[in-house]
């Protein structure tokens, strides 16, 4: 399975503000080049908590002859709103990845769900990635925030990358970055190459591949 991800973000590295709600960090080109991720992608992957400040479809103009796009909502307490724009949105099949939580009983039919309850203490990217592959998704698309987007990086999953680099400061010691979790050291961090730039008014386009054999090299 091919993983990529696709994050707006500010100068210094951030993704959302002090607020803590959804913000649209790129202008409307920036949201172009989304959709055209968005068209290369089988399934789109969220986080709980970017659920929550946009729980909305995550649409794609793919071809009728690909099928409807999988919106998947990685959510440990289960606890997310389930709005009918969602559940109803035809162009769409759900799932949702679930921590050791029983089925909430408010999730309707139309909502596949998968619970962990493997041996480690959360559930790992390996899980997450069985649950689509098991679902036919060949490529991946992560829109999460910085915690979950870390957890893919750490487990060696993520192929790509890309960032708009927005004309903005927003500071901040709490303010979620592009990656968050521990952290990695000197030598375990990951190093990734330039595939392609794009200069558009303020805005920066940038697109990595992850160099997984270099990070397995210093292993």
């Amino acid at each position: 399975m091919k993983v990529i991800s696709n994050t707006a973000i500010s100068l210094d590295g951030r993704i959302n503000t002090i607020e803590g709600t959804f913000t649209l960090l790129g202008t409307s080109v920036d949201h172009q080049k989304m959709q055209h991720i968005r068209r290369l992608a089988d399934a789109v992957l969220v986080g709980g908590q970017t659920f929550r400040n946009w729980p909305y479809p995550s649409i794609s103009d793919r071809p009728d002859d690909q099928g409807a796009i999988w919106n998947v909502v990685v959510s440990r307490s289960g606890d997310i709103p389930l709005l009918p724009e969602f559940v109803n949105e035809p162009r769409t099949r759900k799932l949702l990845l679930l921590d050791r939580q029983p089925r909430p009983p408010s999730v309707p039919a139309e909502i596949e769900v998968e619970v962990y309850q493997g041996p480690l203490p959360h559930a790992p990217i390996s899980w997450m990635m069985e649950c689509l592959a098991e679902r036919g998704v060949k490529n991946l698309l992560v829109e999460a925030g910085g915690e979950l987007l870390s957890q893919f990086v750490a487990a060696d999953a993520l192929d790509e990358l890309y960032v708009t680099l927005c004309p903005v400061l927003i500071g901040g010691k709490t303010t979620p970055g592009l990656v968050g979790g521990l952290g990695f050291s000197l030598l375990q961090m990951p190093r990734l190459t330039l595939l392609s730039s794009e200069v558009v008014g303020d805005e920066i386009f940038l697109h990595y591949r992850v160099n997984r054999e270099a990070k397995t090299a210093k292993s």
